[in-house]
């Protein structure tokens, strides 16, 4: 049993995995240009919740501004992550939540000058006169070390159509649920298990209704967690397969029920089916069968004349070689058919 996410290859993305094959150790991420934009000074910097993206497996911050000679600039600034997961996780908490989908890299919002981009494992964000698509892409392939992975798998869980738009985080750690569900202690999620979460706001019959759906290694743990949600005052929770969905239902309980109906888990079941071989049938083993032994014939036929032709030939043209025929009798008698090895005298 295999749950997949899959997410379409940007040409962006099969660029930056050739050249990362070439890409020193500790390369700038930053590229030196963009276009008719040239970089000025590159720099390390703070990013604003620092500790957020600390949990989420920052390892290199840096920007630089870019300028043309005709006076535009934009600031360019890059977030590498461990993994995709922690770059979506980052994603959702940088973008502008009233900003405008568009296509670039994975993932990409644009607020005004504005631009937030999800790419394998970086964030990438850009605020000034942006430059030309062809030349963000390429930027986006020169970032070294890509580490291209498929989304958290919780993200296919959540009821989109009912999700406050730009309400969506990810929870990767107590930090995180700090921030955004402080009712909900870290030993009730039970970090230790690896759990990843999706909080949301969603709209219901009763107003905004917060739901956070929590992704578990297996179905097990996740079965011994939801009661400890269970216990939370004002919290409702219910398991299904390695799902925990638990919405805060103090104000509209009946509301909080039917959203957590909602989330249901769907395994994709991969079965394993190989096309028949040839060998499979045993009309067409015999056939095979009939085959090889012809072949073996012809071979023996063929090896035959080769070899007493050659025999023939090399007595005619060169008698004392070793190919050549023995002298005497093509065949040799042993005198077996009388007691005592006499052989029978010729008639007449």
């Amino acid at each position: 049993m295999a749950v997949q996410w899959r997410k379409p290859i940007r040409p962006a993305l099969l660029l930056s995995l050739a050249l990362a094959l070439a890409a020193p150790a500790a390369a700038e991420m930053l590229h030196e240009a963009l276009g008719p934009f040239e970089r000025l000074a590159l720099r390390p910097f703070e990013p604003p919740d620092l500790d957020v993206l600390q949990e989420f497996g920052l390892e290199e911050a840096e920007e630089a501004e870019y300028r043309t000679p005709d006076g535009l600039s934009v600031v360019f600034r890059a977030l590498q992550f461990y993994d995709d997961t922690g770059a979506v996780a980052a994603y959702a908490w940088i973008r502008p939540h009233d900003g405008v989908s568009v296509e670039r890299g994975e993932r990409a919002v644009e607020k005004g000058d504005l631009t937030v981009i999800q790419f394998a494992n970086y964030v990438v964000s850009m605020r000034g006169n942006l430059p030309d698509e062809e030349d963000v892409e390429l930027a986006l392939a020169y970032l070294p070390r890509p580490k291209p992975t498929p989304d958290p798998p919780v993200l296919q869980y959540v009821p989109d159509d009912a999700l406050l738009p730009g309400s969506g985080r990810l929870i990767l750690g107590p930090v995180s649920l700090e921030r955004l569900a402080p009712d909900l202690t870290p030993s009730v999620v039970g970090f230790h298990f690896s759990p990843e979460g999706y909080y949301g706001r969603f709209v219901t019959a009763a107003g905004e209704v917060p739901m956070i759906i929590w992704s578990y290694p297996s179905n097990p743990i996740a079965r011994g967690q939801v009661e400890a949600f269970q216990q939370v005052d004002g919290w409702l929770a219910k398991q299904d397969g390695p799902l925990i969905a638990a919405a805060f239902g103090q104000q509209a309980p009946d509301a909080a029920q039917l959203l957590l109906a909602r989330v249901r888990y769907r395994a994709e079941v991969t079965q394993h089916v190989e096309d028949p071989e040839r060998h499979d049938s045993l009309a067409n083993i015999i056939l095979d069968t009939f085959i090889l032994c012809g072949i073996l014939a012809v071979l023996m036929i063929f090896g035959g004349v080769l070899v007493a032709g050659t025999r023939r030939l090399a007595g005619r043209v060169a008698p004392e070689s070793i190919l050549a025929a023995p002298e005497g009798p093509d065949m040799q008698r042993l005198g077996i058919d009388r007691p005592g090895g006499q052989q029978r005298p010729p008639e007449g």
